[in-house]
């Protein structure tokens, strides 16, 4: 007989998630190491007798009561219970599993929760949380797992774990229960509980997740984290090898649970100023400052328009399609499928250069140069008359950078050029 634990998937009430559709790779990460068995009758005692796990993953038909009876009674002879819903959470999918899930401190939301800016994904629903890890055992064990971390300096670790929530709700959860992941305080609303955990004394357990689809295959597969999760939430619900205590859920911080008013249809409907309300007092119920009659759709000027085509003189006819017809000077625009080619620049113009000047050696450089002074010499007039200063510094400088003992850098006078090759002719050594 198989020591393995049995893990049962609900399809009798038109699950969403199934393993045959959307969770072929948990089904692959789960059937190695359990017995995967799904039950499309309606829930008895029997049925859920040799099972550990069973999970009821986006129920889309409503339990009976019989039915909850035996979830009850499944729990309390410590079996597991996952439940996972998604946004809109009951009215989304026509399910009443709330109505079993009070009774231990838990209750899934009909709302969304959207990632106010793009982060990793394109959608706003596709959120990305960091900081939602809040049980403190929780996130220490998956902090030593390759799981999808921000390097950045956190005062507290559990910032850097990012794991992805798409197409989620929130939940209420009070006591017995306990939170796991919040929304965290980035992701909109903030600090809200997203998993709720209970455990009674026989080490029954449920756990509720709002968002089925963070084990969905898409998310399951790119992301590290929520196969960490995976691993975790599975160990928890399997085994009693974690055990939690007070202080995990002790510095949890969560924000109240608040409804706003739909306010794409509000913004639709504001008085055109609000002269219209001076005179009277402001009312108490702020709808009162909106005029709903605004808008309307009614046949009542039908009339009024066939009888305006008489007095026209324009035929009565049903409007048809004419396909406009536009002229196009310019071919159509291409996307482009190579990166464009630029022109390289141009060659220096060689001819602008003395090449020989700049190609020669050292010692023909200096003899050219000693060459270009003498000439100068010879060519004065008076030949008693002693060389210019100028161009006796500028010869003295030119042979110093020609024989590399000052650079263009250094500015040097010529005495000082002079000083330092006598320095260098007195500390001159011939090799022995």
């Amino acid at each position: 007989m198989s020591s393995k634990n049995v893990i049962c998937f609900d399809i009798s009430k038109n699950e969403r998630f199934q393993i045959t559709d959307n969770y072929k790779m948990l089904h692959r990460k789960l059937k190695s190491q359990y017995i995967i068995e799904q039950n499309d009758m309606e829930l008895k005692p029997e049925i859920l007798a040799k099972v550990k796990i069973f999970i009821l993953a986006g129920p889309q038909d409503r339990f009976t009561e019989e039915e909850f009876e035996v979830l009850k009674s499944f729990v309390d002879n410590g079996g597991s219970l996952w439940v996972l819903l998604g946004e809109g959470g009951e009215n989304e999918f026509n399910t009443n599993v709330n109505f079993f899930l009070e009774q231990y401190g838990i209750y899934i939301n009909s709302d969304n929760v959207i990632r106010p800016h793009y982060y990793k994904n394109f959608h706003p629903k596709e959120c990305s949380i960091g900081g939602g890890v809040v049980c403190e055992s929780m996130w220490r064990h998956i902090l030593k797992q390759p799981a999808d971390k921000v390097d950045y300096d956190f005062s507290d670790e559990k910032y850097k774990l990012h794991f992805q929530y798409p197409y989620g709700s929130t939940l209420n959860v009070s006591d017995p229960a306990n939170v796991l992941l919040t929304t965290g305080p980035v992701v909109y609303p903030f600090n809200r509980p997203l998993a709720g955990y209970y455990c009674n004394e026989a080490k029954g357990k449920i756990l509720a997740i709002g968002s089925g689809y963070m084990f969905h295959d898409k998310y399951l597969t790119s992301y590290k984290t929520n196969d960490v999760i995976l691993e975790y939430i599975l160990k928890l619900l399997a085994t009693n090898d974690i055990q939690f205590n007070h202080l995990d859920f002790n510095d949890v911080e969560l924000n109240d649970n608040k409804t706003f008013t739909d306010i794409g249809f509000i913004a639709d409907l504001p008085k055109a100023c609000l002269i219209d309300s001076i005179g009277s007092e402001i009312p108490a119920d702020f709808k009162k400052m909106f005029d709903m009659s605004l808008c309307s759709l009614s046949n009542r000027l039908l009339k009024d328009v066939i009888n305006t085509y008489q007095q026209l003189n324009v035929k009565y006819e049903p409007l048809k399609i004419i396909k406009p017809q536009f002229e196009i000077p310019l071919p159509a625009l291409q996307l482009a499928t190579f990166p464009p080619i630029f022109s390289e620049p141009a060659a220096p113009p060689l001819e602008l250069y003395d090449l020989d000047e700049i190609f020669s050696p050292p010692r023909s450089q200096l003899a050219n140069m000693t060459g270009q002074c003498l000439q100068a010499l010879q060519s004065s007039k008076n030949p008693r008359k002693p060389p210019n200063l100028k161009e006796l510094e500028n010869y003295i400088k030119e042979c110093a950078r020609i024989t590399a003992i000052i650079n263009e850098q250094h500015d040097m006078s010529p005495r000082e050029i002079l000083n330092v090759v006598a320095h260098q002719i007195v500390t001159y050594r011939p090799y022995e």
